[in-house]
């Protein structure tokens, strides 16, 4: 499955023996560490031409770059597997899972136009007689209530891994599922984990969320894949 669209990055205090959080972007990019690697990507539209001026970031990293004139680019990263996020003005926001050994080609879709339905096929999925997994929709799919919601429950029901709490450590979890037509939350895996209990607690968070609100194409309910980075910091009382 390819691992698309949106990441949501949380930041809520989950507990007080140590005082515990959830870490905001900006907190998670005090801890990078040196780069571990690059990865050199292509960036083009729908009708295959090179799309320059594309602003191209390391999840959870502080590594930000921009496509060239010719619509490529070249980023450091401080995990061979990481998670890209493309933005360009007039055009659909991409999130995707990388590695740092394969090349990345990636195809942007303007905010007018409709891609293809064969598309935005994950790459490798068998549908087994479902419909067709986007990796966008002109309306996303939303957590019930907004951000705001979906932060007060990551709070309400995350808990700080006893091994890692044990030992004083921190780590971020990528998770990937699909949000069907009728909202549920399926096929939720770990895009890239941490071990320490870190990968266990933030899958079974993922799939403990209400139902969503579907994403949709042309006033349609279709499915569409995200994947979310769950940063877990630990912080000693003062």
């Amino acid at each position: 499955m390819m691992f698309i669209t949106t990441i949501l990055m949380f930041g809520q205090v989950l507990t007080a023996r140590p005082q515990l959080a959830l870490a905001h972007s900006a907190e998670a990019s005090a801890h990078v560490t040196a780069p571990a690697a690059t990865i050199s990507g292509h960036v083009v539209t729908d009708a295959e031409t090179p799309l320059p001026g594309v602003v191209v970031t390391v999840q959870g990293t502080p590594h930000v770059t921009s496509t060239n004139a010719t619509g490529d680019f070249l980023l450091p990263l401080t995990d061979t597997k990481s998670v890209l996020v493309f933005k360009c003005q007039g055009y659909r926001d991409q999130t995707v899972a990388v590695s740092a050994s394969q090349p990345l080609t990636v195809k942007m879709y303007a905010l007018s136009r409709a891609a293809s339905p064969g598309s935005v096929v994950a790459s490798g999925t068998d549908t087994g007689g479902k419909s067709e997994v986007l990796t966008y929709s002109e309306v996303p799919p939303t957590f019930p209530g907004g951000d705001a919601a979906y932060r007060k429950f990551v709070s309400q029901n995350a808990h700080y891994p006893e091994a890692a709490l044990a030992k004083g450590l921190s780590g971020t979890v990528f998770v990937s599922f699909v949000v069907d037509e009728e909202g549920r939350i399926t096929d939720a895996q770990v895009v890239r984990g941490c071990g320490n209990g870190f990968d266990e607690e933030a899958l079974r968070v993922i799939r403990l969320m209400p139902w969503w609100n579907p994403g949709r194409v042309a006033g349609d309910a279709v499915r569409v894949s995200k994947t979310m980075a769950v940063p877990f910091v630990f912080r000693e009382r003062p």
